[in-house]
């Protein structure tokens, strides 16, 4: 059987990494490094320890909405993702999961 594991990134919209959004960031890497899957949703309301809901003005939270990328690959690839992005992770919560597929896409 393999070991299966999710990864969940909390950031935020607003957030960076050098030049790109922390969440793009994240999904190109991924990519680039052939993840399994990889997906970024956005949350429609948030908070996280760095963050606050602007209930006084919704085009404010708009633009830093709470986003959480998700990772799914066999354990050795989601444990060096951690390891060789871990200065990028340092100001977002970071969950793992050991998951279990029951369908694979034919």
């Amino acid at each position: 059987m393999t070991d299966w594991k999710k990864l969940s990134i909390y950031t935020s919209a607003g957030s960076r990494w050098g030049t790109r959004p922390l969440h793009e960031a994240a999904l190109a890497i991924a990519l680039e490094r052939g993840l399994y899957s990889a997906i970024a949703v956005e949350a429609q309301a948030g908070f996280g320890p760095y963050l606050a809901i602007p209930t006084a003005n919704r085009k404010a939270m708009a633009s830093d909405l709470p986003i959480e990328v998700r990772i799914v690959d066999q354990a050795p690839a989601i444990e060096a993702f951690l390891a060789q992005e871990a200065e990028m992770l340092q100001r977002c919560i970071v969950t793992l999961e050991d998951i279990e597929i029951v369908q694979y896409p034919a």
